[in-house]
């Protein structure tokens, strides 16, 4: 069954900005359709996001180019081919040969790309996670434990607490339904605890409680305390992304925190309170990209002990990732398919991480649609853990309850 028709539609994520559909006709009249997200921030070396920078129209957020580019280059190239991912992917990699999709946007190449993967699942009558498993060679498949975002500062909150996100890590859950279960009962313990002392639960892009503390350590005593009192302390373990390229100043070499700063030496102390007293299981992008130094001690102390994350470090990039993984900067990767701009790409770069043994974390953006592809890509791959906020918003939740049905269907196949 052949593609007879390809369109592109400007729509809005879950901050009002403008992003893309694509829709995916074939010849029986059925059509599938891929929406992307969009990040708040983006990296040196991450794939081009195409805007419209026009100023009169959406503050310049508009993407009718990219819309044009499926429309009128993407769309026309597709028609006529079977739904094939390898093919759809080499054909847009042949209309935008750039190293960062600057021609064409990767918006509108990854969307094209997510759309034609699952037009070949339709036609192929399998599940999505089983049509990614098979382009990624995969010989089984798992669910992968979620890192839940219960907290937000930095530049998703506007508050005074300079972390990105703290989120609760479910290492000792059975199952995904455990871990989701368990993560709203403590989520809702937090809130309460949050009411109690009369702090604001407003929430975060990425689903995060916003609140103004009285110190850098107050948020990690509250998360312990709604842990204990949802009777979930042995199961949760905590994860922060610390987003430390906000935080720098590489003239001073200084990193803003509050209403002060720490220094390189201040921060691993930070950290090194946060190991020991409460139970700190991962750090994202706890230096600055420029702050090497940092991430070598970093890595030095704790690579053995910890998960040590790299995001804006790497940006999805793989030759940033062979770099930075041959100088031992880290033991996990997020992978944030926009950043990278098609299916297959993504898919290279999480088995360069299988192959080096180190993490790959399938991860949302702050600017999210409903779209559910990365709960069936982090399946697919086997992927162990995937970031995608908090237990609220639709745009979240989509995803959790993907993973739910997939865990029922895998459930089902082995009871078959």
């Amino acid at each position: 069954m052949k593609i007879t028709r390809v369109i592109g539609k400007e729509i809005f994520d879950s901050r009002g900005f403008p992003t893309v559909l694509c829709q995916m006709y074939l010849e029986d009249d059925s059509f599938v359709s891929a929406s992307v997200p969009s990040g708040m921030s983006r990296g040196e070396g991450e794939a081009f996001e195409l805007r419209d920078c026009d100023p009169h129209r959406l503050d310049g957020k508009g993407v009718l180019k990219a819309i044009h580019n499926i429309d009128t280059i993407i769309g026309p190239a597709l028609v006529g081919q079977e739904p094939d991912v390898m093919t759809i992917d080499t054909i847009i990699k042949e209309l935008d040969d750039s190293p960062d999709k600057r021609k064409l946007g990767s918006n509108a190449t990854l969307a094209a790309s997510l759309a034609g993967c699952r037009a070949q699942a339709a036609v192929d009558q399998i599940e999505l996670f089983e049509c990614v498993a098979g382009l990624y060679g995969a010989q089984s498949v798992s669910l992968p434990f979620p890192l839940f975002n219960v907290i937000s500062g930095g530049t998703h909150s506007g508050n005074n607490f300079p972390i990105q996100e703290i989120m609760i890590a479910p290492i000792g859950a059975p199952y995904f339904r455990n871990a989701l279960e368990a993560a709203i009962e403590t989520t809702t313990k937090l809130k309460e605890i949050l009411e109690k002392k009369g702090y604001q639960t407003t929430l975060g892009d990425k689903g995060g409680f916003v609140s103004v503390f009285k110190d850098e350590k107050e948020p990690f005593d509250l998360i312990m305390e709604a842990l204990e009192q949802a009777g979930q302390a042995d199961l949760f373990n905590i994860a922060i992304d610390v987003a430390a390229d906000k935080l720098y100043d590489p003239t001073a070499h200084l990193y803003a925190w509050n209403k002060g700063h720490k220094t390189q030496e201040q921060l691993l102390e930070f950290y090194d309170m946060l190991v020991k007293d409460y139970k700190l299981y991962s750090i994202e992008d706890g230096f600055a990209t420029a702050d090497k130094d940092g991430w070598k001690v970093l890595s030095r102390i704790y690579a053995g002990e910890i998960q040590i994350i790299g995001d804006n470090l790497f940006v999805g990039n793989i030759e940033r990732i062979i770099e930075g993984l041959d100088q031992e900067l880290a033991n996990a990767v997020i992978i944030k398919p926009n950043q990278i701009g098609t299916l297959t790409e993504t898919l290279q770069v999480i088995a360069l991480c299988n192959q080096a043994n180190v993490n790959p974390i399938i991860s949302h953006r702050s600017g999210e649609t409903s779209d559910t592809f990365i709960a069936d890509l982090a399946v697919a791959t086997s992927a162990g853990q995937i970031k995608t906020g908090g237990c609220n918003r639709s745009e979240h939740m989509a995803k959790y309850n993907r993973l739910l049905a997939i865990e029922d269907i895998l459930t089902m196949s082995l009871l078959d």
